[in-house]
């Protein structure tokens, strides 16, 4: 038998207050993971991931009617429930979760303390504790942290700090749940590649929830990617398979955008072995002679100044580092930009700086050249939407509109005739069902989420919109959503500016990348520009054509210039 398997699994929530009604959320599910083996599951927003990831451990497990079994080593999982001191053990200790918000998992206010809390639990001795704490921060790189407060973290340290202290009591699995979604490109890199250490070192079976795939579908190091991939599609199990049938499969469909590069442009091109990695696509490009890009229309930016910031500064303590070191901006009317930086660089900051909720301690900060806080047509989404919902249903909620955030955030306030016929529009758009909107801000899913936090911005018209990673939690058909809805915004005249660490996602909706450094923004640039000019901080198109494809920054960009460069070597 399997280390962990799952048979004719299903799940739905309660409707009404009892957990015998309500639509299903996973139906039938069957899978088997071995020790030592990592499985990814991926699939649409509200397709069922993060719900079959709780069901798996059982403490967390959310409240409703489940059919079939989940059985953990050789146990069927709902014993873990019981009073036994040993399965009680299982339930707790066994099988470790770290979740997508490196801000909610923690327990305590320090790294030392987080680390010692779970085998302080499991009553271990003080001498064993202080063992393994010491073990933990060699093994993960915390020694420089070890005294430093969680709240002093940035994101990509908080969850390796989790993870530290999930892997303290050594779990024989370990459920992740999006943990990569608010980190920048090498924070992100650096925790794959502790699970990817931590499955073949120490034979940890790993079960992990992803949208950004492309890091554990094929993988350079000689630990390998994920063993086999889960796609899951309103609820139902697509397939599970391993991740070159699996990407068979994607192919030709909208998640195909979420394959590798290589994957894509071996199956655009009808090669019967795909690329396995960028020096293997760059080959194929040398080879076959790509045709050059087609001249993209030049980015001409609006005359009018949508947001002018002049040399600002600020800082959260009075005599502590500056986050903002002198910041001076321009951002036109009716453009995209996108805000890019490592964690900890003040992108998340800059949004509030503009949005009012912060004041400079020197400089100026105007909106269509009022002072921020006299201007009353912007809409902030923060970085835990949440922040801005607070009614019983998400329709009640966008329906509400515009509510204050911090001290200088609002919505216009203009009357809408028809709101609810506004509210489905808008809803149609971002793919939100009616069914999804009668529901309570946490019984959805983190994707699902943003798009409902999304239009409680736009029902009331903003003509500035500061997001935060917008893009989290969302698949890659509904980031091509977004890019679309944020396209017509700007093209109506309204302007966007947004912080994200999705390189792919913003080569195809922003027109220009703001790169924060030092405090400052060392880079303002149009984002072909500021693609191509990267060597590291960019998509994985623009490694693959550099010095090949002049300016190629997508994988639609790349797949087009070698059809039409082999149309033209057929003539």
């Amino acid at each position: 038998m399997a280390f962990l398997q799952t048979e004719n699994l299903s799940f739905a929530y309660p409707d009404n207050g009892t957990a015998d009604s309500g639509a299903k959320v996973l139906d039938n599910i069957n899978i088997t993971a071995e020790r030592g083996e990592l499985i990814l599951i991926c699939g649409s927003s509200g397709s069922g991931k993060t719900t079959l990831l709780r069901l798996l451990k059982p403490v967390i497990a959310p409240f409703g009617r489940r059919s079939g079994r989940i059985i953990y080593d050789g146990v069927d999982i709902s014993a873990l429930d019981s009073r036994r001191h040993e399965l009680v053990r299982a339930a707790v200790s066994e099988i470790g979760y770290v979740g997508q918000d490196p801000n909610a998992g923690a327990v305590t206010d320090t790294v030392i303390a987080e680390l010692a809390y779970l085998p302080e639990n499991s009553g271990l001795p003080r001498g064993t504790i202080m063992r393994r704490i010491a073990e933990l921060s060699a093994y993960f790189g915390l020694e420089h942290i070890i005294d430093r407060k969680i709240s002093e973290l940035s994101a990509g340290q908080k969850q390796l700090v989790q993870l530290a202290g999930v892997m303290s009591v050594s779990p024989a699995l370990l459920l992740l749940d999006e943990p990569t979604a608010q980190l920048d490109p090498h924070s992100a890199e650096v925790f794959r590649n502790i699970i990817l250490k931590i499955r073949a070192e120490l034979g940890t079976a790993v079960i992990i929830c992803e949208h950004d795939i492309k890091g554990l579908w094929h993988h350079q190091q000689w630990r390998g990617g994920c063993d086999r991939v889960l796609y899951l599609e309103n609820g139902r199990q697509s397939f599970f398979l391993p991740p070159a049938q699996a990407a068979e499969r994607l192919c030709g469909t909208p998640a195909e955008s979420a394959l590798p590069c290589c994957y894509r442009l071996s199956a655009a091109m009808g090669l019967d072995k795909p690329l396995k990695d960028t020096a293997a696509a760059r080959s194929f490009l040398l080879e076959n002679k790509p045709a050059p890009l087609h001249e993209k229309e030049v980015y001409q930016p609006d005359k009018e100044i949508a947001v002018r910031l002049k040399n600002i500064r600020f800082g959260y303590t009075r005599h502590g580092r500056e986050v903002l070191a002198g910041v001076t901006l321009s951002v036109p009317k009716g453009s995209i930009t996108a805000v890019f930086g490592a964690n900890g660089t003040g992108k998340s900051t800059l949004l509030k700086m503009i949005a009012g909720v912060y004041r400079p301690i020197e400089g100026s900060a105007e909106i269509f050249g009022k002072r921020v806080k006299n201007y009353h047509a912007a809409a902030m989404l923060p970085q835990d939407p949440h922040l801005i919902l607070t009614e019983k249903t998400l329709f009640e909620d966008i329906k509400r509109g515009g509510i204050a955030f911090g001290n200088g955030i609002a919505f216009g306030n203009g009357n809408i005739p028809d709101i609810e016929g506004e509210i489905m529009r808008l809803a149609e758009a971002l793919g939100l069902s009616a069914e999804t909107l009668g529901r309570y801000h946490y019984d959805v899913s983190g994707g699902e989420l943003q798009r409902a936090a999304l239009m409680k911005l736009l029902i009331k018209k903003p003509r500035l919109l500061l997001l935060d990673e917008p893009e989290k939690g969302l698949d890659c058909e509904n980031k091509m959503r977004l890019t679309g809805l944020l396209k017509r915004f700007a093209a109506e005249g309204g302007t966007v500016i947004f912080v994200t660490h999705d390189a792919e996602f913003a080569a195809e909706t922003a027109d220009s990348a703001v790169m924060m450094f030092g405090g400052i923004c060392a880079v303002h640039e149009p984002i072909n520009d500021f693609l191509s000019g990267n060597e590291l901080f960019t998509t994985e198109a623009a490694r693959i054509a550099r010095g090949i494809i002049e300016g190629c920054v997508t994988a639609g960009q790349l797949i087009d210039c070698c059809r039409r460069g082999l149309t033209s070597c057929n003539e």
